[in-house]
């Protein structure tokens, strides 16, 4: 495993030289005696094209194996051989034709992107070189991009590094504006964002851009991370995002009163949530607190809007995630009164679209380079059949509940403590971005985008890409904190209750109400190990007496009987590093303060375990080798799927409905979280 990353690093950047100059010519004509002089009253219009939250799924989201954009037939249909959606090489025919549309109108299109375009699957094993997601960027021609909480997921010198290989040694690789409005660095010499400082020094991030069309509008364009993804991205000090309603106001009124921008557009990686029946969330927010906003291309949240939504004199669209689909948004602006007419479309991208000839051979030669780089190492190549899915219950999961892949997960992790007495193996929902469908073969592409994030802190051990693992300890009586925590999740998904609670007039109820606003689905705990049951909403959602349990330290996908925790005991967790700097956050640290649920993990010798000495428990791979060589989260899920039966793993491989199906979940001792009725 030493030398995974290094030989990842070795991926060809040929194929990229050759593209770039093949790549699509969008380029704009500045001269000025061809672009026209907008007066007031004249009416021009504009495409804008919006991708957001792609997150590197370069071949689509869905089985690796079916993705068949290079065949020349439509598999896409009811029960057809290709349901997979997305991939660079559909996108590119896509926004290829439309660009075309355009042109043949007469009318400049915008291509755009709101952010984490990079994370996610297996082609963040590019990073050593020009990443995937650079690359499609610039051979896309895209106008500008923001950057979004994922891209920080390496930290803002990790980033900063990504950078220097996307730009190459003359920095002239990548050259897509990054706009990032409301970022600031520390402007100290010798901290962790000195290459991202250096990087806004020399204009390679800009805070706004005003871009001039060839029909003489003037977009101006900012980016935006909102508070809320901001609050999932905890690597990024000392960067910090500056969420000021009247400072984002002074850089609106910026853009159109000094440097002439007719329409201002939001990159805004801050989120819309319920878009097509009740519209809030972050950029909802934004709208509605700062004035001259035209448009806001929203992402994070990954909920596509059907229609524009209109929110105080703002248009906001988002294309949703993963690549799945375009939006494109027809604009018609009169100079001096502003936006007359916006028309969303959105362009599904699934295989009724055949993939563009030479980004196909762009992503063979990607697939090949990859191939080469992991086969003398793992003996597997991207297609390579990791396992078979026998139930239709391990999909990606949603909502703060057990699901069949969250156990999956879970159960990864612990068996790697290789049946520690009442070991526990604890994944929260947000690392968990990818899912399985009935039948798949799963190969390890697939394998590789169910725990594809993160980067570790320490420089030594960042050649392998992937959150580390911590083994810690917790006292039967904090584990029981956890569950309640976990349960407060659960019951902050209840607005019914929630409500109730704001409404009730007691100061303790209506104060739980106001912490359990800030519990998300992402922070959902999937356990192994460990099993309790709460109360339904007349309960309060509170854990059941004497209900925690600890299943014994074999029985890996927690099957038999548990027995009860003892409080004064001490249990061997497994989670990854992310998890633990979470709960550590000044946030959550408060909200558990508040909610009077400490959970203290501990080391071996009884030491609380701290931000400082973290690294200290990271689980080791290999004990004879000096050091520690960390165990990655998705390296469990590897080891695990890869198990022999007689190993604790699954008969040939196939994931079994009997332990992952609804009725396992629901039933008896396999169920790990219930909720039953207050008597």
């Amino acid at each position: 495993m030493r030398d995974l990353m290094k030989k990842f690093y070795l991926l060809t950047v040929c194929v990229f030289v050759v593209f770039f100059v093949a790549g699509c010519d969008n380029s704009d004509d500045d001269d000025p005696n061809k672009i026209p002089e907008l007066k007031a009253g004249d009416v021009a219009s504009f495409s804008l094209l919006q991708t957001t939250d792609v997150h590197h799924r370069a071949s689509g989201t869905g089985a690796f194996l079916t993705y068949s954009p290079a065949d020349g037939v439509d598999n896409s249909g009811p029960g057809g051989s290709d349901q997979t959606e997305g991939g660079y090489a559909r996108l590119t025919a896509k926004i290829n034709e439309l660009r075309q549309d355009a042109e043949d109108r007469d009318e400049p299109v915008l291509l755009v992107d709101s952010g984490d375009f990079l994370m996610g699957t297996v082609y963040d094993l590019t990073m050593g070189d020009m990443p995937a997601g650079f690359y499609f960027l610039e051979y896309m021609n895209y106008d500008a991009a923001t950057i979004g909480n994922h891209e920080f997921d390496y930290g803002p010198a990790g980033l900063a590094m990504i950078m220097d290989k996307a730009l190459g040694e003359d920095g002239a690789g990548f050259t897509v504006p990054l706009i990032a409005t409301n970022m600031k660095t520390d402007g100290v010499a010798g901290t962790g964002d000195d290459g991202i400082e250096a990087y806004v020094e020399s204009g390679v991030i800009q805070d706004v851009m005003v871009k001039t069309l060839d029909n003489g509008l003037k977009i101006g364009i900012i980016g935006l991370l909102g508070p809320g993804a901001d609050a999932y991205a905890p690597l990024t000090p000392p960067l910090v995002f500056d969420h000021d309603y009247a400072f984002i106001q002074e850089q609106v009124d910026s853009l159109k009163n000094d440097m002439g921008a007719h329409v201002v557009v939001a990159l805004s990686h801050s989120g819309i949530i319920d878009p097509n029946a009740t519209p809030q969330g972050d950029d909802v927010e934004l709208a509605r607190n700062v004035n001259g906003i035209d448009i806001i291309a929203s992402g994070h949240e990954h909920q596509m809007t059907q229609d524009v939504v209109l929110e105080n004199g703002t248009r906001i669209i988002c294309a949703g995630n993963y690549g799945k689909n375009l939006a494109q948004l027809d604009v018609t602006v009169e100079i001096g009164t502003g936006i007359t007419d916006a028309e969303l479309t959105n362009h599904a991208i699934d295989d009724s679209i055949a993939g563009d000839p030479a980004m196909n051979v762009v992503m063979d030669s990607i697939n090949s380079s990859i191939n080469a780089a992991i086969q003398p190492v793992l003996g597997l190549q991207i297609d390579s059949v990791i396992a078979g899915v026998g139930t239709d219950n391990v999909n990606k999961p949603s909502g703060a509940q057990e699901t069949g892949m969250g156990n999956l997960v879970a159960d990864s992790l612990r068996y790697l403590l290789g049946g520690a007495n009442g070991a526990i193996g604890i994944a929260a929902n947000g690392v968990i971005r990818n899912g399985f469908e009935f039948g798949q073969q799963v190969s390890f592409a697939d394998m590789y985008s169910v725990l594809p994030l993160g980067m570790t802190v320490d420089p030594a051990e960042q050649d392998v890409p992937g959150y580390p693992l911590l083994q810690v300890m917790l006292s039967g009586a904090h584990l029981k904190n956890m569950c309640q925590f976990n349960a407060y999740i659960t019951a902050a998904r209840d607005s019914t209750f929630t409500a109730n609670l704001a409404a009730s007039g007691d100061a303790a109820l209506m104060g739980l109400a106001g912490a359990l606003s800030h519990l998300q689905s992402d922070y959902f705990l999937n356990l192994s190990g460990i099993q309790y049951a709460h109360f339904d909403a007349a309960g309060g959602y509170t854990v059941v007496p004497g209900s925690v349990k600890i299943y014994n330290g074999l029985d890996f996908t927690c099957q038999m009987p548990a027995t009860e925790i003892v409080d004064d005991n001490l249990y061997p967790c497994v989670f990854d590093i992310y998890l633990f700097m979470m709960v550590q956050s000044a946030d959550l640290q408060m909200l558990l303060t508040a909610l009077n649920l400490p959970i203290t993990p501990l080391d071996t010798t009884g030491d609380p375990v701290t931000m400082a000495t973290m690294l200290d428990s990271r689980l080791d791979r290999d004990l004879s080798t000096a050091g520690i060589q960390e165990v990655k989260e998705w390296m469990a899920l590897l080891t695990f799927l890869g198990a022999d039966a007689a190993a604790g793993g699954f008969e040939n491989h196939v994931i079994p409905d009997a332990v992952y199906g609804d009725e396992a979940l629901e039933s008896g001792d396999s169920s790990r979280i219930t909720e039953v009725p207050m008597p």
